[in-house]
């Protein structure tokens, strides 16, 4: 409703209350508290993701400090033997064929440890999407 402020001032309006950022209680949500089970299995699920993700980072660096030593030696057996270049190449790639060859077998577990960290976000997603959303099952 417009109220003249006086005869010629510029009317005002009344300013409605405007919304708030609060929620209004028939809306909210009613959480429920963290069981201690899942409290520890939560635990359990972030201990084993910190060990896989440990065994991650070991595994790629022995890949790669393993396959560096190879290439270490490649190069010395190649600039250090003496001979035409055919014969240098032929004991530059033993131990690079070799000692690489070995250095990929680590790539197993690597693949292993992915999955397991994979498996473990997902049970952890699962986890917390059920304590989100378990008050909308009752």
């Amino acid at each position: 409703m417009a109220v003249p402020q006086s005869m010629r001032g510029p009317l005002q309006v009344e300013k409605t209350q405007r919304c708030t950022n609060e929620i209004p209680r028939f809306a909210r949500a009613q959480f429920a508290d963290i069981t201690p089970k899942v409290k520890a299995e939560i635990n359990q699920i972030m201990s084993a993701l910190f060990r896989e993700r440990f065994l991650l980072i070991l595994n790629t660096i022995v890949l790669l400090g393993v396959n560096l030593f190879g290439f270490f030696l490649s190069i010395k057996a190649y600039t250090e033997f003496i001979g035409d270049d055919v014969a240098k190449l032929v004991i530059a790639f033993t131990p690079f064929l070799f000692v690489n060859s070995i250095g990929f077998i680590t790539m197993i577990p690597i693949r292993g440890t992915k999955r397991e960290i994979y498996r473990l976000q997902q049970r952890l997603q699962f986890l917390r999407a059920q304590m989100d959303y378990s008050h909308l099952s009752r």
